[in-house]
Formats: structure tokens, C-alpha cells, sequence
């Protein structure tokens, strides 16, 4: 069983701590799950340096699953991907869901399983989820 990590990025810090409480809820504690929300002055936007840090953060995660709230979050990731080692960059996936519904499910299928792949799949089936 593969040890994945989580890195949630969001232009509001706020989000993406609160999202970490909820997901931690179904966390059996084997899913390390890092917020790496807001500007490093606080303000709303993403910041490359920000998510960098939370991706070495959980360097030793044989995958770490990457989760963007908008286009820019993408941007920034994609950025702190430039800083850091090839090797590090090789272990991280940006994955294409929405991020609440898509986080959730991902950690659920990390914890259930240990493979990547399957919480891959299981956050991007999260898209058709229906409320009602």
C-alpha cells in the first residue's frame, strides 16, 4: 500500500482549512491532508511558494494528490512545480474535480485502499454527483 498525501490549494486560506477539517473527519489518520490556501500576506489569491512548501511538506507520500479550486490555483501549482525537484514533481497529480466533493471522496479511497489510481477515480467521479 502506497502512502498518498494531500495538498488543497484555494485563493482563500479559509476554504481550504475548513475543507481540511471536514475531509480530516473521514481521515483514518493514514492520509496526511495540507492546506495551502491564500497569499503569504494573507490576502485572497494562490501562491506558488505557498503550495511549494505544502508539497515538501509531505515529501516522504509515495503520491501526492493535488486539489485547485480555479483556473489560477492551476496556474500557481503548475509554477511550484517549476521549484521544486523532478523528482518530487513526479509524485504529484493535479486532479481535475471539484474540490470539495472530489477531496472528500479522494481521501475517503486513499484511506480505504492506498492506491492513488482508485482515489484518482473516485475524485473525479465526485463531478457527477447529484445533491438532489
Amino acid at each position: 500500500m502506497s502512502k498518498i498525501g494531500v495538498v488543497l490549494v484555494s485563493h482563500s486560506e479559509n476554504i481550504v482549512v475548513g475543507l481540511r477539517d471536514l475531509v480530516n473527519e473521514m481521515n483514518d489518520g493514514s492520509v496526511p491532508v495540507v492546506a495551502a490556501g491564500g497569499t503569504e500576506d494573507g490576502r485572497i489569491g494562490t501562491s506558488a511558494i505557498k503550495i511549494m512548501e505544502g508539497i515538501q511538506s509531505i515529501e516522504d507520500c509515495d503520491n501526492i494528490l493535488i486539489y485547485c479550486d480555479l483556473g489560477s490555483s492551476i496556474l500557481s501549482t503548475e509554477t511550484a512545480f517549476d521549484l521544486l525537484d523532478e523528482e518530487l514533481v513526479d509524485k504529484c497529480k493535479i486532479v481535475d474535480c471539484p474540490i470539495v466533493e472530489g477531496a472528500l471522496a479522494g481521501v475517503i479511497m486513499a484511506c480505504g485502499t492506498g492506491d492513488a489510481d482508485a482515489a484518482v477515480q473516485a475524485s473525479e467521479e465526485a463531478r457527477e454527483a447529484r445533491k438532489l
